[in-house]
């Protein structure tokens, strides 16, 4: 797929490999995506001429013939950028904006890369400064934006059958800010005593190396090598490893189940492959979005306004196989559509759970959880004259019918819409804790209303009138 500039131009950027060489090519590698300047607009740039039309494409091709990760790839793409600026194909395109549109095209028409991408923005700010030195202020601007989405980390509970669930949307850099970590360890030490962990990365674009650390570092018991990055413009291959310390405890026993979709990408993604490759986690869901390479922002000055470039430099593979994921995605142990992935992760974990309990008490429990996951999936619909057979009273219970559906209420509380899970049994969302099941004699009259308890206790009232 290919992606607009505003798609790579917020994945993780991991630039020192090459900033020795873009230095010796006068352009800036920017480390951080929250620092980029914004896309311009059509029209609000001042216009082209050939000789600067020329300087835009001899630039982006000595940048992506030195550094883009695959040699040969980069050969054929500067090839063909070149041939099209000599036969005239630019000749029209007065806007750097247009034509940095059509620069990206052309290169992705070439070889397709996620995390590739090239914009026209204004010139940097008077008195900016080297771009390569960091600005105390722009560090604190991006934390405070860090902090404003909690990191990243936008939801940790626990789901029936006591399996965890932790959805993050980014992978915040830990290094930027120390409170990136301290989030990550409050979720997963919220979750440390569940018996399954299910990872939502469905909305998770990527972001930062570190957090995949930190989290791997959880789920192992001793430092673990998770992957290994080529940096083709160092020559050089740079290995990944889990932390070696985390704070609180690891969940090493507790199987792991990862939620992907076509939008989980880049960090995101090795997140998936490092799990699934070193058989720590089920993989769940969609085919990931393919962006298997690590990226850098280089950013080219010109009179009056500056292309900037996400340019990959780093390939990810596993050190076993040599295999990685650009272009094809992580392709997922149990594929179901994204938005089935949640159910299906929490009936698979409740499965295995229920197979390897030995305790009658907790697997009862497991099995409580699983007949409710099994009746949102499948949910009944019941007719009226089916409904109206249990419409009466037991003793301080009744059942009624309201708005065409059920109710249940006990004397002096508040009545609660009966949701049917089987011919004579049925749930009460607001209540995860309880059902009502019914009893009919041999003739199939119903007689006997049955409360029943997720701990395996029920009581029973029979049926004393309409």
């Amino acid at each position: 797929m290919v992606r607009s500039p505003s798609r790579w131009f917020t994945r993780a950027r991991r630039a020192g490999a090459a900033a020795a060489l873009a230095l010796a090519l006068g352009i800036c590698l920017a480390r951080s995506a929250s620092a980029q300047p914004r896309p311009a607009r059509r029209g609000e740039l001042p216009a082209l001429d050939a000789r600067t039309r020329a300087a835009v494409v001899d630039s982006l091709t000595a940048a992506i013939d030195s550094i883009y990760v695959l040699g040969d790839q980069a050969r054929r793409i500067t090839a063909h950028l070149r041939a099209r600026l000599a036969a005239g194909a630019y000749d029209s395109l007065a806007d750097p904006v247009a034509l940095a549109q059509r620069l990206e095209a052309e290169a992705q028409g070439v070889h397709r890369d996620g995390h590739f991408g090239i914009f026209a923005t204004p010139p940097a700010p008077a008195g900016a400064g080297d771009r390569r030195t960091p600005d105390p202020r722009e560090s604190e601007r991006q934390r405070r934006i860090l902090r404003l989405t909690n990191y990243g980390f936008a939801e940790a509970r626990v789901l029936p059958g006591n399996v965890g669930y932790l959805r993050f949307n980014r992978f915040a850099n830990t290094a930027l800010d120390p409170a990136a970590g301290e989030a990550a360890a409050a979720a997963m030490n919220f979750l440390a005593n569940c018996d399954a962990l299910l990872i939502d990365l469905r909305d998770n674009g990527g972001g930062d190396p570190s957090m995949i650390r930190l989290l791997a570092g959880y789920l192992f018991g001793e430092s673990t090598h998770l992957i290994d990055w080529d940096i083709r413009v160092e020559k050089k291959t740079v290995q990944s490893w889990s932390a070696d310390h985390v704070p609180g405890r690891r969940l090493l026993a507790v199987p792991v189940y990862v939620l992907t979709s076509e939008n989980t990408f880049s960090a995101a993604e090795e997140f998936a492959f490092d799990l699934q490759h070193l058989k720590r986690a089920t993989i769940v869901g969609d085919t990931t979005g393919g962006g298997g390479h690590t990226v850098a922002t280089a950013a080219f000055a010109f009179d009056g306004f500056r292309v900037v470039m996400g340019i990959p430099f780093g390939r990810a593979y596993d050190p076993e196989t040599g295999r990685g994921w650009d272009g094809v995605g992580v392709i997922p142990d149990v594929p179901v559509p994204s938005e089935q992935a949640l159910t299906a992760a929490h009936a698979r974990a409740l499965d295995s759970l229920i197979a390897a309990e030995k305790d009658p008490e907790v697997r009862d429990r497991e099995v409580w959880a699983l007949e409710g996951l099994k009746s949102d999936l499948r949910p009944l619909r019941l007719a009226g004259p089916e409904m109206s057979a249990f419409v009466g009273a037991y003793g301080p219970r009744r059942v009624f019918l309201r708005d065409g559906a059920l109710w249940y209420q006990r004397e002096g509380r508040s009545a609660y819409r009966l949701e049917p899970m089987g011919k004579d049994l049925f749930r009460i969302h607001e209540l995860d804790y309880f059902r009502v099941a019914f009893a009919r004699d041999a003739g199939g009259r119903v007689v006997r209303l049955v409360g029943r308890y997720d701990d395996g206790r029920t009581d029973e009232n029979e049926r004393t009138g309409r």
